[in-house]
This record gives C-alpha cells, structure tokens and sequence, in this order.
C-alpha cells in the first residue's frame, strides 16, 4: 500500500507527485547534503539560506546526522562569520541573503529537485494534493492555470461533500482530504515537538514556539465550543500536520471540513473573478481607446485572483516574530541593552537575518555582528573538534528551532 493512502481501507484519489516519491527518500536532503564530493556545493547552499527552514531545521534536531553533514555545517557556518568579519567588503551579499533567506533552504530545493512537479503534464488532475498544486500554479501560463484551479476547486469540493456526508465516527474521510490538504508533509517524520529548552535556543523561536502552543490551545478550545476557527484555520502542510498530531479524531474531521470548504469557495471565486475578466476585456477590445496588457501583467492578475487565504498558525507566528525581534532591535540599540542581550541566547541565522536588516548602522549593528560571528565560531569549532551531542545541539539552536517562522 502506497503511504498515501488512508489506512483505514477506503480507496481516494493519491497525488500522482506525492506517489512518485518513495518513503525511505526523506533522508534524501540529508544524504546529498552531507556527500563529501558536494561538500563546498553543500556549505555555499546552506550559507546562502542561512540554514533551513523551520520544518527542516525542526527535522534535523531529531534525525540521526548522516557522516559528513557536521563538516558541510562548519564550512557553512564559516563562510557567514567570515561575511560578518569583514562587513565592509561583503555588505551588499550579507543584505541580499537576508532578504532571500526566508522564502526556501537548501533542503527544500534538493526536494523540489527531486519532486518537480510539471504543470502542463499535471492540469486537469482532480488528484494533485494542493501543496503541489499551488507549486504547479506558480509556474503554469494562463491555461493550464485555469485547468489547474478548475481540477483543485473539484477536489476541494468532493472531499467537502465527503466530510459533510460522513458519520462523526469515521476517521477515513478526514485523514484522506488531511493528505490533499497537507500532501507528502502528512506523512513526513518531522519532529512535531515544541521548543521546550527556551534558555538553549534563539529568542525569537522560543517566542514563536510559545505563540505556536498558545494557536493550538485556542484551536482545542474553538472545537470544543463548536465554532469555527476563522482566522486560527491551519492551512499550512506544516501547521495542518501538527494540528491534526495534536486533535482528536472528531476536530481533525471538522477542521479539515473547515479547510476545504474555504478553499473551494476562494477558488471557486477566483475562477469567477478571471472569467469576468476575460469578458471585460473581450468588450472593451472592440473600442478605439483599447491598449492590449502585457501577457505578463494578465498572468499576475490571474493568479493575484486566485490566491489562497493565509494560514492562521503562520499568522500569529509571524506576529510573534516580529515582537520578538522588534524587542531584540530596542535592546541593541543602547550599550545597556546590549550587555542585557548578551546574557541572553543567541539568534539562530535566520532572525539574526531578520533583525540585522532592521538594526540601525554603527555600533549596534556592528555588536549584533560581531556577537553572532562569535557564536558561528563557537558552533564551527565544536562540529570540526567534537561532532557529539552538544555540538549538534549547538549547530541546531543557529539553525533554528520547531515553532520558528
């Protein structure tokens, strides 16, 4: 039996992307990180996303490190002290970095390499789970964009039929449209842990793992009540796949009834806002005045329209982020903040990013450096000398932690 499909015995639709991938392929990223003949490869990669995204960094804390990854995280590491040792001459490539850093990690490129996902062999697929759909609407051109949505808004219209239709005890519906919702992140052996070592990690993180537990408390007692979640709504494969790890069986059956409901109804809308779209423009051509838009500019309307709602966890994480570092930016600003600051833990690389881009020029900025190139030092040197436990302990906390945006 194919991992994507329910256990429960129930035959659905299987994302012909999420199938392709083999179970045993999640230490992929890992393996071709840590392959000795790719090492500068591996370091340049991880330096230039400063680390991992929040789900893979979560990942690497609680996997066993292949041989080899330890070194490719030293190197990394060593080519952001040396950026930071000498500002002045790699300024410019520090701020781009920063600025870049958050959209993808060097993990997920390696598996979106290996999971490419074609819009024009996939459009019209009722079965492509909707992280793969959103990845083949990113690069589809205008047609295969309206077949796409049209495929995703009949998915996301069955499985909300199933669900309504559903007994409240049958578990089989809700795990099937939780795949389509989450895909192959479903069944993926992330660490699901919060930060519980708030005094060993960077501030920030710990701020959004406390922002992540409060969501999920508000989420517990909003299905206890009976309401419906709104603005708390996961919508996220990471937060979908948390939320339901954490729910009872009847929650997870009404949030995922929630989510798909939701989706179809934006999408469905979208479609409908692109097709009086296309009307308008078919009437207004007939006149003298009319200037013809860019392909260009028509295709970001279109998916402009076809934009899907935030996910709430994503949401209040953010906000939690953004406190957390706009209280990090108040304290490096004086010298008495800053030695507040320096008893506290460090950053991991990717809110040391977030908060240098913002921190005001001289002295604070260059103390926000001077003390993150000295914990890249510290954790470079106790992955070269020791590799243990307490050396991939301090690689994780720079690497960023479960909760961190």
């Amino acid at each position: 039996m194919s991992r994507n499909q329910p256990r429960h015995g129930a035959a659905c639709a299987v994302c012909p992307v999420c199938a392709s991938i083999e179970p045993d392929e999640s230490s992929k990223p890992w393996l071709e990180l840590a392959d000795p003949s790719r090492r500068n490869t591996s370091a340049e990669a991880i330096a230039d996303h400063l680390g991992f995204c929040a789900r893979h960094a979560a990942t690497l804390a609680g996997v066993r490190w292949p041989p080899g990854l330890g070194s490719a995280l030293a190197d990394g590491f060593g080519i952001v002290a040396a950026m930071l040792d000498d500002r002045q001459r790699y300024e410019e490539r520090l701020l781009h970095i920063m600025f870049h850093a958050r959209r993808t990690c060097a993990a997920c490129n390696i598996e979106r390499r290996r999971a490419a996902v074609d819009p024009a062999g996939h459009a019209g697929e009722t079965g492509l789970c909707l992280p793969h759909y959103r990845a083949a609407a990113a690069t589809a051109d205008q047609a295969q964009l309206a077949r796409l949505s049209a495929a995703a808004v009949r998915a996301a219209r069955a499985w909300s039929r199933k669900l309504q239709d559903a007994e409240r005890d049958d578990d089989c519906a809700a795990q099937g449209a939780l795949r389509w919702l989450a895909g192959e992140a479903f069944e993926a052996r992330a660490q699901d842990a919060q930060t519980s070592r708030a005094g060993a990690c960077c501030p920030v993180c710990a701020a959004a793992a406390r922002a992540q537990q409060k969501w999920l408390d508000s989420v517990s007692s909003a299905m206890d009540l009976g309401l419906e979640l709104h603005a708390l709504l996961p919508l996220c494969p990471a937060h979908i796949r948390l939320c339901a790890s954490r729910s009872r069986r009847r929650d997870r059956r009404e949030f995922a009834r929630q989510a798909t409901a939701l989706i179809a109804d934006r999408l469905a809308r979208g479609l409908a806002e692109n097709a009086r779209a296309v009307q308008r423009e078919r009437e207004e051509s007939s006149s003298v005045w009319y200037r013809r838009r860019a392909p260009s500019y028509v295709l970001g309307q279109r998916r402009r329209a076809l934009r899907l709602p935030h996910c709430g966890a994503c949401g209040q994480v953010d906000l939690a982020c953004q406190r957390a570092q706009g209280e990090i930016l108040d304290l490096v600003a004086s010298r008495r903040g800053r030695d507040i600051l320096a008893r506290q833990a460090d950053l991991c690389l990717r809110h040391f990013g977030g908060v240098y881009m913002l921190c005001p020029h001289g002295e604070p900025r260059a103390a926000l450096a001077a003390r993150q190139r000295e914990a890249l030092e510290r954790a470079q040197i106790a992955l070269t000398t020791g590799g243990g436990a307490g050396a991939r302990a301090i690689a994780s906390g720079l690497l960023g932690a479960p909760g961190a945006a």
